[in-house]
């Protein structure tokens, strides 16, 4: 009796170590794959934060801006102010930990009353318009191999 167990042990020798493997690379895939949907809501919060945050910015600092003591940086807002707002390159603006500004694009835009859609800085009383767009990569090589693009689009009214 104890010669058999013996023999049917033998032969199971190993499966140990390849059911730890099979259980840890399936463990590993699900840990990853859950950090990189994390990672994913994170930036499409940010993109959507930053799109509403930079319109609001750029409403009050519209073509006719003046500081009058306001202390209002980057007025007025004309493209590159905006661009640079999202992206923090100012040392003001958003907070942009964790995302890669290499990726981030900003499209501005003003739209008023019966005239075509120009570029900001943007006349009391029309709209100006901020689009963000990030092409968000995922780090899991399980998950797509093409990046994400995320977009989100903000409009207000220009305040003077």
């Amino acid at each position: 009796m104890v010669q058999e167990v013996r023999r049917l042990r033998k032969g199971e020798r190993g499966n140990a170590m390849v059911e730890f493997a099979v259980s840890v690379a399936v463990l590993l895939t699900m840990l990853f794959g859950i950090i990189d949907i994390g990672r994913a809501l994170f930036a499409y919060d940010w993109v959507y934060n930053a799109a509403r945050q930079t319109t609001r910015w750029a409403m009050v600092r519209g073509a006719f801006c003046n500081n009058n003591g306001a202390n209002l940086t980057g007025c007025p807002a004309d493209g590159d102010r905006i661009t640079a707002y999202v992206k923090n390159t100012n040392g003001t603006g958003l907070d942009t930990s964790g995302i890669d500004t290499g990726q981030v694009a900003v499209n501005s835009t003003c739209f008023a009353a019966d005239t075509p859609p120009s570029n900001p800085p943007c006349a009391a009383t029309g709209f100006v318009q901020v689009e963000i767009l990030y092409r968000f990569h995922f780090i899991s090589p399980f998950m797509f191999h093409r990046p994400w693009t995320m977009s989100s689009t903000s409009q207000r009214v220009v305040q003077n």
